[in-house]
């Protein structure tokens, strides 16, 4: 086998420049992501805080209610038991008008505590207008709020109920002074009140009707905003040391060259295949919307280990990532690395809804396309590794991945690599192709 690499002699800066902006990147981003994190924390306690104080005051004009009903039946029975009094004990009229009159100045008193039932009802609404305008300014949050704005829904239902139910005595109260009022004509200034109060109580919940809708239309966005967390949230957990795991159509283009059974050019290493077959079914299993996918090995040339030459196969989950790994485990690698031949082979599949390239590799090129003809001149390896490397790419920028409409991604995984220049072409691979580059150093 020939050699590759060289080893360099003097401290190449320029990679470690690119390395620590990376790492400066990563870390800032690490520290953005925090510092949003504790802000949300902040305004989920203050809403959380807002919403106890809003319940706290439902519970209270549900109370409210309930007294003023228990007041208005012993209204209601104290006025019967006069008119009854009033038709059975003619002699007792002036008793029973003053039971009127007492009846009629309790009544009074009711209307009185409606009004200011009336206001605080007021006051709840425009409560739970502003703090419709808080959830507002805390859409990021909405996942964290669902459960308490269906609280909020639920208290809103039962208020409308309770008002319902005062509306329907109120219109019994109103149909039976009407009964009553040849016999009583002192209490029809009481009856004349009562279609304003049915008139108020048909106000009230219609604000309820229109908060109800509010509230329905904001839980609806909830729930949209919720699903774009959960993607945004599963986008940001599906990586791989900094590659971002997505595509639907997946090439997984795979270097077996000799050179993947040794660490460097003196050193065997018997565990570093198996790892790359490893790490090609941890992506593969990871990859959350893969419907189809190839495999393609290459070293002098490129083969396709499961079959189904220049044709998609379908994933099926665990059976397409056991029949990867056997396939890939009966490879004996062997042979020179035609980086040329095997990206030729995958962008036959770009006609065909190609999305995304994984490429795994451990050296630089060295057969293929894009050297002098001149036979006479004598190349050094790692001049010839360059000149083939930078036929590759330019053959992607011009012919194989144009931008028309969209480039496939290209993200590079590199094994082992003791060489900056063979770090810097997967790098530079991956950058002109819209993706990723990620180093496996040896362990």
């Amino acid at each position: 086998m020939k050699t590759r690499h060289r080893i360099p002699s003097i401290f190449n800066l320029s990679m470690v420049d690119v390395l620590c902006c990376a790492l400066g990147c990563v870390i800032l981003l690490w520290l953005l992501n925090f510092r949003e994190a504790k802000r949300r924390a902040v305004a989920a306690g203050e809403t959380n805080v807002l919403l106890t104080e809003a319940r706290l005051d439902a519970d209270e004009q549900r109370r409210q209610l309930g007294l003023i009903e228990a007041q208005l039946l012993e209204a209601q029975a104290t006025r019967d038991k006069a008119l009854l009094q009033l038709a059975s004990l003619g002699k007792e009229k002036l008793q029973l008008t003053d039971d009127l009159d007492k009846a009629r100045g309790r009544y009074l008193a009711l209307s009185k505590e409606l009004a200011t039932l009336k206001a605080d009802v007021s006051a709840a609404e425009d409560k739970l207008l502003r703090k419709t305008a808080d959830f507002a300014t805390l859409t990021r949050d909405r996942d964290k709020l669902t459960a308490q704005l269906e609280a909020q829904l639920k208290m809103l239902k039962e208020k409308e109920a309770l008002a319902l139910a005062a509306g329907r005595s109120a219109d019994d109260l109103a149909s039976r002074l009407k009964d009553n009022e040849a016999q009583a004509k002192k209490l029809q200034g009481l009856a004349d009140q009562l279609p304003k109060l049915r008139d108020e109580a048909a106000d009230y919940r219609a604000k309820l009707a229109v908060a109800e809708s509010r509230l329905l239309m904001l839980d609806k966005d909830l729930g949209q905003q919720k699903l774009l967390v959960e993607q945004a949230k599963q986008a940001a957990e599906n990586r791989f040391a900094g590659i971002a795991l997505a595509g639907r159509r997946v090439v997984f283009v795979v270097d077996m060259s000799g050179s993947m059974d040794f660490v460097d050019e003196k050193t065997r290493d018997p565990e570093k295949w198996a790892a790359v077959r490893e790490t090609l079914v941890k992506i593969a299993r990871s990859l959350p919307a893969l419907s189809k996918y190839q495999v393609i090995l290459f070293a002098d040339k490129a083969v396709f280990p499961l079959g189904n030459d220049d044709r998609w196969l379908e994933y099926d989950g665990k059976n397409s990532l056991e029949r990867i790994s056997q396939a890939l485990a009966a490879v004996k690698p062997k042979g020179n690395t035609n980086i040329h031949a095997a990206m030729e082979a995958a962008f036959r599949f770009r006609a065909d809804g190609l999305d995304t390239i994984y490429f795994f590799s451990d050296g630089l090129p060295n057969v293929g396309p894009g050297l002098p003809t001149d036979p006479t001149k004598t190349l050094r390896d790692i001049d010839r590794g360059e000149l083939l490397g930078q036929y590759v790419r330019r053959t992607l920028r011009t012919t194989w991945n144009k931008p028309d409409p969209q480039r496939v991604r290209v993200n590079t995984i590199g094994f082992f690599y003791e060489s900056p220049d063979l770090g810097a072409f997967l790098w530079a691979l991956a950058r002109e192709n819209d993706g990723s580059f990620v180093g496996m150093s040896k362990p």
